[in-house]
């Protein structure tokens, strides 16, 4: 090796201290001893040497224990706690039938069924969580016409129990048409026709049975309810096991129940003159509809509204004739027309589930067609409304349409009878338990959902407005939701909305477009140029604490 080579390697290396040297601060120092140093600048240095370790200490502690911590805490997404109500937690429904009988001669016969009853009712399939506690309670005799005039509608909700109400009459004191097995009452009473042949009991009993489960209590809707709020889907084979009635309410049943419904009647006009008599009978079909509301207020809220669609010409676009020369409506064409309606009326409704009744208002009788080709009254639409004409039986129809769009239709077997009214007071009853099991499986749903949210999101926000009606709805289904105490309707529909407004809060969004990689983004440009001389201090900090220790 040369001179020249290690003049260059000495220069080098010479370079590379330099550079070391002026990153750890010692190049001042190094200037500083080729001068003379005095003693009292010695001095000097000593005394101020404390004062630069505590700053450093101190800006330390300034930039990690003060300024991280708040930055996090200005730049993360707030989070107020809340409850949740355990998804495995049961909705107790306890039930209470109570019988009463017309004669004497029914009293050992009404102690053995009440016995086969309560066995009876617990092998009915219930879907978890969904629980039943079924008891049975004797009246005594009764007077037959008394309980049939007792027509009373104001639902009286006992404290303890959910109650309906069945009557044993023997054969002798039946007044309905033999046929007739079973007789729904308009009141809260039911009764049965009690045979007097021994093997004919057994059928009857099994009738009560039939009559509390699918009837006054209506278990598969009540599983339907459940099944729609836990996203469980029903296999072929349970759907084939059950009664053809309930296969073909199937789709209603599944549907979801409104708290409130608005129904707009709309009548679709031809261009053509409309007498005073037309106009009174659409007035009519208005006032019937806002009776029923009025009388099912107890269970929802109805509104009822009129719309006319003039020059709709329904004749010329959408009716035909058939080789009986009557104006009919196909199935394909009621498609279209609903299509049609739906493009007319721009609803602008909030909050409120809009059912939309349309009624043909044509100068000729029109019939409408089903899919097979077979005539009907009318055609309901799930969760949409439904397709009326303009006939005697309007009206009726109308009320049937909206008695199956809330769930409160049912499908009875042969020779059970139901009164021609509009609603009866054990539908009633039964439509508020219904209400009340969805409301509180609704709103338990809506509480798990908001939580899972804020499990999964991390920069979704839950302000203490969201997290207080959160905490309310729990705790009026902790309330409420428990064995020995019947299902409140008034309270679960509070905490329905509590839940359901907690889980669409607008304010759940506030910070979903701020997400970690862009908060850090923004701290970079300031975080990064005091890495350096933060290094250097924890560095100058650590190796005057060894050597002291040293």
């Amino acid at each position: 090796m040369n001179e020249e080579e290690v003049k260059k390697d000495a220069e080098s290396i010479s370079m590379k201290q330099k550079i070391i040297d002026f990153l750890l601060g010692r190049q001042a120092e190094k200037e500083e001893e080729q001068g003379e140093i005095t003693e009292s600048f010695i001095k000097y240095v000593q005394s101020e040497r404390p004062y630069k370790l505590a700053a450093a200490f101190f800006f330390v502690i300034l930039v990690f224990f003060i300024g991280i911590p708040m930055w996090y805490l200005t730049t993360s997404t707030y989070r107020a706690p809340f409850p949740t109500f355990p998804s495995n937690r049961s909705i107790t429904v306890s039930t209470r039938i109570n019988f009463a009988i017309t004669s004497d001669l029914l009293v050992e016969d009404v102690e053995k069924l009440m016995k086969e009853l309560e066995t009876n009712m617990t092998t009915k399939e219930v879907v978890s969580p969904l629980e039943f506690q079924w008891t049975t309670k004797y009246l005594g005799v009764r007077n037959f016409e008394q309980l049939e005039q007792d027509h009373s509608v104001d639902v009286e909700e006992d404290k303890e129990f959910f109650e309906v109400f069945v009557a044993l009459v023997p054969e002798k004191d039946w007044t309905h048409y033999s046929a007739t097995r079973v007789q729904l009452g308009i009141g809260k009473w039911n009764f049965i026709q009690w045979p007097v042949k021994t093997e004919e009991k057994q059928k009857a009993s099994s009738r009560v049975t039939e009559l509390v489960s699918e009837t006054l209590i209506d278990i598969p809707h009540l599983n339907s309810i459940v099944r729609r709020d836990l996203r469980q889907k029903m296999q072929p084979w349970q759907i084939a096991a059950l009664p053809l009635s309930h296969q073909k309410r199937l789709v209603w049943d599944s549907a979801p129940l409104a708290t409130s419904y608005h129904i707009q009647v709309i009548h679709l006009h031809e261009n053509t003159e409309i007498s005073k008599e037309s106009l009174k009978k659409q007035e009519i079909t208005t006032k019937a509809l806002r009776k029923f509301a009025e009388k099912v207020k107890g269970v929802t809220r109805v509104e009822v509204s009129s719309e006319h669609l003039w020059d709709f010409e329904p004749t010329m676009q959408f009716l035909a004739k058939d080789v009986q020369e009557r104006w009919t409506l196909t199935h394909e064409a009621m498609e279209e027309l609903i299509k049609k309606v739906d493009s007319q009326m721009q609803t602008s409704l909030e909050q409120e589930t809009v059912l939309r009744f349309v009624i043909l208002e044509t100068t000729e009788p029109v019939v409408v067609l089903d899919e097979t080709g077979e005539d009907i009254h009318g055609v309901a639409v799930a969760s949409w409304g439904a397709v009326l004409t303009r006939n005697e039986a309007t009206e009726s129809k109308a009320i049937a349409a909206i008695r199956i769009q809330m769930g409160m239709d049912a499908e009875l077997s042969i020779g059970w009878h139901r009164p021609p009214v509009a609603v009866c007071q054990w539908e009633i009853a039964r439509a508020r338990l219904r209400a009340s099991v969805d409301n509180a499986m609704r709103a338990a749903s809506a509480i798990r959902a908001l939580d899972q949210l804020a499990q999964k999101i991390s920069n979704i926000a839950i302000n203490n407005d969201v997290a207080d009606r959160a905490t309310r709805a729990v705790r009026i289904l902790d309330d409420v939701v428990r064995p020995g105490r019947v299902l409140n309707f008034e309270r679960l529909l509070e905490a329905r909305r509590l839940a359901d407004s907690a889980n669409n809060d607008h304010s759940l969004l506030a910070m979903l477009y701020f997400p970690m990689d862009q908060r850090t983004a923004v701290l970079i440009p300031l975080a990064v140029p005091i890495i350096l001389p933060i290094g250097k201090l924890i560095y100058s900090i650590a190796m005057v604490l060894y050597r002291g220790f040293i």
